[in-house]
């Protein structure tokens, strides 16, 4: 299997598991957190609406999954924000104390695999970019007429 085929099957497991997620932290609201914690009606707000954005995320990976070389700002700018999480979620570990643990693994998720995904997409956008041009060429690599 190639890099690329293989980049885009991680690309679109994560197309499926991001926006599922968000769907259902819009429709049980932070009762989807472990624990089910009691919260402010303004805590419920702010995070459905982030879980929509989660979702929305998730939509933009799966529109880039096809041809992901097409799509370099709209990931590098999906898994930036999903990077910049990471030490969001640090500086509330911080603050806050410590969450469940599954949220505190988040952190490191968030902070290696975006990373790691635009290295990837890095290199092969630059195999895209570098390869030669095929339209127009039947089986055996003779010229269509």
């Amino acid at each position: 299997m190639s890099s690329r085929v293989t980049f885009r099957t991680v690309l679109f497991l994560l197309a499926l598991v991001v926006p599922g997620t968000g769907a259902v932290e819009i429709a049980l609201g932070p009762a989807a957190l472990p624990g089910s914690p009691d919260v402010p009606p303004t805590v419920d707000s702010n995070y459905r609406f982030f879980a929509g954005v989660r979702a929305a995320a998730g939509i933009v990976l799966m529109l880039a999954v096809r041809r992901p070389e097409e799509h370099g700002t709209a990931l590098r700018a999906v898994f930036g924000a999903v990077f910049l999480g990471g030490p969001a979620r640090g500086i509330s570990y911080l603050s806050a104390g410590a969450p469940h643990v599954l949220h505190t693994a988040f952190i490191g998720v968030e902070l290696v695999l975006p990373p790691l995904m635009l290295l990837w997409y890095g290199r092969l956008a630059r195999t895209a970019r570098t390869a030669p041009r095929r339209r127009g060429c039947r089986a055996g690599g003779t010229r269509a007429p």
